[in-house]
């Protein structure tokens, strides 16, 4: 007979910002929108992201959204965070953090960057401290990423967090007006210390 799984709970509130060496992690504000909707509004950053560019008005709901989950309270919530590089205040890009609906010992990573950002290591640097947080914050025993099977960028980026590429769906999902191929990325929380200890984690 099988053993029951262990209970489990997720802190609700992180002790923000999360810092890295160059960057810190932190909840979405209203004075955000400018910097969001500047890379947000770009038809090369969102081609991959499920809406179209947005209009100023656009960004505002969804930064309005943002703002109402700062923490996660329950399953099946996002924590979206703004990334801050250097001096400035301004968000070069967000991370976010899903927590399973169905099994509250799972998650979901996301990102979106702004082209600015590109090619520093950012990326990088930001998504290891979300998955930090993920696995010795949350403790949680495994984090999924999905990217467009076109997006290399992403795919690259994941590669480089130490995820490994599970499954590759062929023309799974309805997107955009036309069907596209998913891949599935996902790494365990057992593992991310070997992911650390090579120089991929927080520093």
């Amino acid at each position: 007979m099988p053993l029951p799984a262990p209970e489990f709970s997720a802190p609700t509130q992180p002790d923000y910002p999360l810092r890295t060496e160059r960057l810190r992690l932190r909840p979405v504000r209203a004075g955000d929108v400018p910097a969001i909707n500047a890379y947000r509004s770009r038809p090369d950053v969102v081609r991959y992201l499920p809406h179209p560019p947005q209009t100023v008005a656009d960004t505002e709901l969804t930064v309005k959204s943002m703002m109402s989950q700062a923490a996660l309270s329950e399953p099946g919530q996002w924590l979206d965070l703004a990334v801050e590089y250097g001096d400035g205040a301004d968000p070069v890009g967000e991370v976010l953090l899903k927590w399973d609906g169905a099994d509250p010992r799972l998650g979901e990573i996301g990102f979106v960057f702004s082209p600015a950002a590109q090619g520093r290591g950012i990326a990088r640097e930001a998504c290891a401290a979300a998955l930090d947080l993920a696995f010795t914050g949350f403790g949680w025993h495994r984090v999924e990423g999905i990217c467009d099977d076109r997006n290399g960028r992403s795919a690259a980026l994941m590669t480089r967090l130490g995820m490994r590429l599970e499954a590759t769906f062929v023309e799974s999902d309805w997107f955009k007006g036309e069907w596209v191929s998913l891949r599935h990325y996902a790494i365990l929380g057992r593992e991310w210390p070997e992911v650390t200890l090579a120089g991929t984690g927080r520093r």
